[in-house]
């Protein structure tokens, strides 16, 4: 490691630990000396083709990402779940690999937990902590492609848009745009999007009840007039004096205190609606159980208004 420069150990510095092999060369190491720097042993470690790390231990989360972009070149940007890992998502797919999007005449193979998806039409990169990121729309999309649960992919979808970092139309011009492979589920869910749902555990719980062949479709974020007012609940089925409400602060937070959430509660309870709240933990975990407390609600609902 004395054979490194101090320009060599500020660029790997600024690189998480990391440098390239031709860094390493034109920094003034022989072939030799790098190919002992990542040999088992060494002070080293060769942690991707053309890329090491400076250090012998496990690589961190952020090394992993430098390392991967590194690896593919300048033109590389994070993309899919990792774009949205790194943008702190919380409904976006797990996945411990590092996706990366490519234009497509860059010959750069997948190896290691690197996963390589190319494209005709590169977007510009945002900056995320330091790191080109495939922007909203496109990692949101290309995220969802791989899910096979439309329930699923509403959720990350809904959470961009809750999250003001991209809308509804700019999903489905990306969907559009992009190929027809793994677009269906992703279609379905910017269709979730478009009636109505106003955050992510709410258009979970959308795509949710939507598979019931017991529930008639909801009414979404539309007005309930009461005596001296009105509220808007989450979901809600006139026929069955039947309102369903995700229970977060969270993911009504802009605005909604547990006070006033009681307070429309009882109003709603007083003018004979039947209230029933889920947590967004709770649609995720158990969306059978959930979707059987709905429906058993609904068609008790059903009864008393008939009688």
């Amino acid at each position: 490691m004395r054979a490194l420069s101090s320009e060599l150990r500020a660029l790997a510095a600024a690189q998480a630990g990391l440098v390239t092999r031709r860094q390493l060369v034109q920094g003034g190491l022989t072939g030799r000396q790098v190919d002992r720097l990542g040999a088992p042993g060494g002070r080293g470690q060769r942690v991707l083709p053309r890329v090491y790390a400076l250090t012998s231990g496990p690589l961190t989360r952020r090394q992993q990402l430098v390392a991967a972009l590194l690896y593919c070149g300048p033109s590389a940007q994070l993309g899919g779940p990792t774009a949205l890992e790194v943008r702190g998502f919380r409904y976006g797919p797990t996945d411990q690999r590092v996706h990366v999007l490519l234009p497509m005449g860059v010959q750069v193979r997948p190896v290691g937990f690197v996963v390589v998806r190319r494209t005709w039409e590169p977007p510009a990169p945002h900056s995320v902590d330091g790191l080109p990121v495939a922007p909203v729309p496109r990692a949101a999309v290309d995220a969802c492609r791989s899910l096979a649960s439309v329930h699923e992919a509403t959720a990350v979808l809904a959470e961009a848009v809750q999250r003001r970092l991209c809308t509804v139309a700019m999903l489905d011009s990306e969907v559009s745009r992009g190929p027809s492979a793994g677009s269906a589920v992703v279609r379905r869910a910017v269709q979730r999007l478009a009636s109505g749902a106003a955050s992510a555990p709410e258009a979970a719980l959308l795509a949710l009840v939507a598979t019931s062949p017991l529930l008639a479709s909801p009414r979404v974020n539309e007005r309930l007039l009461l005596a001296g007012g009105y509220v808007v609940p989450d979901l809600c089925w006139p026929e069955a004096r039947l309102v369903v409400e995700v229970d977060s602060v969270e993911h009504h937070g802009l605005g909604r205190d547990p006070e006033h959430t009681a307070r429309r509660r009882a109003a709603l309870t007083a003018a004979g609606w039947t209230v029933l709240s889920v947590s967004p933990e709770r649609v995720r975990t158990d969306p059978r159980g959930v979707l059987h407390d709905i429906e058993t609600a609904y068609l008790h609902g059903l009864q008393r208004t008939a009688g």
